[in-house]
């Protein structure tokens, strides 16, 4: 079998849903030829992955994969956030792309996989926005055999969009590397011996409650000598709503150091608006390093991560700076309970979010999608 994925941006770009997708690319390719379709400029090398610079610049840019169809792979698999192929999410060149695509290969199966599907209806903005982005999520679940959800209550809600096809959960996993260092050697190498290491990891997006990592991080520096060790591209903003406290900024980083300074880490405070849900990059990142974590729960929190809550991790309502605060400054004066935390994380991440977890979840997806497709065709047939 050969699958294809599509994506405009590869490593080295700074992007997440990128990272995700090379990954995922080189965990199938034990089991199965893979392409990627991506950027014409781009220059990315993926273990077990052809890479195809087929993409011009977006919106029309997607007309690139047309070429596809001169040699179709058995699945195109979409990877989905439309502020990824068209400023403002609108790029209504490809629901077409892929209905021209599915006429001249008859035997393709699309699989569309949502990192995110709309924005919100907050602001007047964003309820304009909502509208093209809606109806461009809707044409391209129309035209998918499988449609594939990062976090489960979009699964939920998208079943009743697609009828038509299987409507499934695939957690993402993280894109760091993890060096196995031990949290001693991760600190001496980092100059950061004896003091507690309050993490925070990721951008300095709204979404981010940096309010809460402010509480928690006060409520901790009181009571012990504790600095905060940021990563990421947001300094600047994070400095500002940190002001005051002990604060380290490494930046952005390439992903092995940046796996060695989560390993460094002796709470990481991840808290998110509408909950941590399982697409949550960092949050994976976290936890696939052991740091015990605390974040929060809200509308997008999924089933899954509330079970595994508090011994894998602490989470606390979405609204709730005080409670934050106190579930940072409990582990921050617990070193058994960052422990068995840390240990109980690190064991969750192996078992439902490593990267051959994901490749096997989608394989199995496909072959199902692919015998139901198969029934159908034999009842057909024979009606």
């Amino acid at each position: 079998m050969r699958i294809d994925l599509v994506f405009p941006a590869l490593p080295p770009a700074l992007n997440g849903i990128g990272d995700h997708t090379a990954r995922l690319a080189d965990a199938l390719a034990p089991s199965c030829r893979v392409r990627i379709w991506s950027d014409a400029e781009s220059n990315a090398e993926v273990p077990g992955a052809e890479v195809v610079p087929a993409l011009g610049p977006l919106p029309a840019g997607v007309r690139g994969l047309e070429a596809l169809a001169d040699d179709p792979p058995d699945w195109l698999l979409v990877q989905y956030n439309p502020f990824s192929y068209g400023r403002w999410g609108l790029n209504p060149f490809l629901p077409a792309v892929l209905r021209r695509l599915r006429r001249a290969c008859p035997g393709l199966r699309v699989a569309l996989m949502v990192h995110e599907p709309f924005v919100p209806v907050t602001n007047w903005k964003w309820a304009v926005e909502t509208t093209w982005q809606r109806a461009q999520l809707w044409a391209l679940g129309r035209l998918s055999d499988l449609v594939l959800c990062s976090i489960e209550p979009w699964a939920r809600r998208f079943e009743r969009w697609f009828p038509h096809a299987p409507v499934r959960h695939l957690p993402v996993g993280s894109n760091i590397p993890d060096l196995g260092l031990s949290p001693a050697d991760a600190k001496r190498q980092l100059g950061l011996d004896g003091a507690l290491v309050l993490g925070v990891f990721g951008s300095a997006h709204p979404s981010r409650l940096l309010p809460f990592v402010r509480r928690g991080a006060e409520a901790a520096v009181r009571e012990t000598e504790a600095v905060v060790l940021y990563v990421g591209p947001d300094g600047a903003r994070v400095e500002a709503q940190l002001r005051g406290l002990p604060l380290r900024d490494a930046g952005p980083l390439p992903g092995p150091d940046v796996s060695r300074h989560l390993a460094a880490m002796d709470l990481h405070l991840s808290p998110f608006e509408d909950g941590v849900s399982t697409r949550r990059g960092s949050f994976m990142a976290g936890i696939q390093h052991g740091v015990p974590t605390v974040s929060t729960h809200g509308a997008h929190t999924d089933p899954l991560l509330r079970r595994h809550a508090p011994d894998a991790f602490r989470l606390v309502p979405d609204d709730d700076g005080a409670a934050f605060e106190a579930a940072c400054l409990e582990l921050a004066r617990d070193v058994e309970a960052r422990r068995r935390t840390g240990a109980a994380a690190r064991a969750l991440y192996a078992d439902r979010f490593g990267w051959d977890r994901a490749a096997d979840t989608l394989l199995r997806l496909m072959d199902v999608t692919d015998d139901h497709r198969a029934r159908e065709s034999s009842a057909l047939a024979f009606a």
